[in-house]
């Protein structure tokens, strides 16, 4: 059987944390005993790609063989203040192919990077602007999103 990856995408702010945390936690799970999913794809931006890539590392723990990716939007200019964090939360990080994008839409051009490598999408979406909505969007577009592939913590 295949190693699968999941992606998350998720609006910046998080009204209710606890909630979410809850709800995140049960489908990693899921993904991870029942889907065969090994690989996790944060952007590190916002509450909840932190959120995400804190659960991940909890439920290291229990299941080590899961890994933790914080994939890149910019390529770093050297060490800045999220070296030690990001050390410490993902297993390392990947820069896309997506160079050659505008930085105005390298966050763009990253997600749907990562929805276009990934199995899964665990999403955290509640209104219908931004990032994360068109993350969503995309994700919902693409063939192998089909049979709730693609599950939304909160919409």
């Amino acid at each position: 059987m295949n190693d699968k990856i999941c992606s998350f995408a998720g609006h910046a702010n998080i009204s209710n944390k606890e909630e979410v945390k809850i709800k995140l936690k049960k489908e990693v799970i899921n993904l991870i005993e029942n889907e065969n999913v090994t690989t996790f794809y944060s952007g590190g931006k916002g509450d909840f790609d932190w959120l995400c890539a804190h659960t991940v590392g909890e439920l290291r723990k229990e299941y080590p063989f899961i890994k933790s990716y914080w994939i890149l939007s910019y390529m770093p200019k050297g060490k800045d203040d999220y070296t030690e964090r990001i050390s410490k939360v993902f297993d390392g990080t990947v820069y896309p192919d997506i160079e050659n994008a505008p930085r105005r839409l390298a966050i763009i051009k990253r997600n749907e990077w990562m929805i276009d490598k990934s199995d899964f999408l665990v999403a955290y979406v509640n209104h219908n602007w931004g990032g994360a909505y068109k993350t969503l969007k995309y994700a919902e577009k693409k063939t192998q999103y089909k049979n709730n592939s693609c599950m939304n913590l909160k919409y």
